[in-house]
């Protein structure tokens, strides 16, 4: 009996071993068969999904490019105020303290980069270079879009990068 276990043990540890010689084997193969396999699943699914949406993500960044563009570029905040308020739900206008009655010398900017939330959609980053006074600041809009044909901003909060 004793045999037995002692022969079940040796035939498990020598099956081990020849796997994973094989798994090393497979390893340092120059042909990449299953990362070919893969991206070709990927594209076609990325190709049908872009399709339907296509028009969607064109709107949207187009909105939110524009936002962007105007937020960043204004001669006093007055005129800021009302070039984007074209961009904002009823409900975003109210809450974001547009109609506040300040005079700031101008400014001028651009957007460098537009990032989606992965997690929630419907969540957008902007990051941008805003010139005021002659000081340079990257300055960081964090914006909700709703989903409807025609996309309006629903929330936005800026900050400035330290």
């Amino acid at each position: 009996m004793k045999k037995r276990h002692i022969f079940f043990w040796i035939v498990g540890i020598i099956l081990f071993i020849i796997c994973v010689f094989y798994l090393l084997r497979l390893s340092q193969r120059d042909d990449d068969f299953f990362l070919a396999e893969t991206s070709e699943t990927i594209s076609e699914t990325t190709e049908s999904t872009s399709n339907r949406s296509n028009d969607q993500n064109v709107a949207i960044e187009s909105t939110l490019k524009a936002f962007g563009e105007n937020w960043l570029n204004f001669s006093n905040i007055s005129e800021r105020n009302e070039q984007v308020e074209e961009y904002l739900t009823e409900d975003a206008i109210n809450n974001s303290q547009l109609d506040s009655d300040t005079t700031e010398d101008e400014s001028t900017g651009n957007i460098k980069t537009i990032a989606q939330d992965i997690d929630h959609p419907q969540k957008y980053i902007l990051v941008g270079e805003e010139t005021t006074q002659g000081e340079t600041k990257e300055i960081i809009l964090e914006i909700d879009i709703t989903g409807d044909p025609s996309p309006k901003i629903s929330h936005f909060e800026f900050s400035y990068k330290e």
